[in-house]
């Protein structure tokens, strides 16, 4: 997905679970203050929690 697919599917202010791991479990609830672009890296967006800057792949829809 890239960044403006994921801004049309998730606006700003959504919730997530970030999960930089995914084979641990739990994670931080966090929400998107900012909307998401496209890096080499890949899709970074910013978040409500620190690291602030989270990539797309390591956020789990809360709700």
């Amino acid at each position: 997905m890239n960044a403006k697919e994921f801004n049309k599917k998730y606006p700003v202010g959504s919730s997530f679970i970030y999960q930089p791991n995914k084979v641990l479990r739990g994670g931080k609830a966090v929400k998107t203050v900012a909307t998401a672009n496209d890096f080499e890296q890949g899709v970074i967006v910013e978040i409500n929690l620190e690291p602030w800057f989270a990539n797309i792949k390591a956020l789990t829809p809360a709700g």
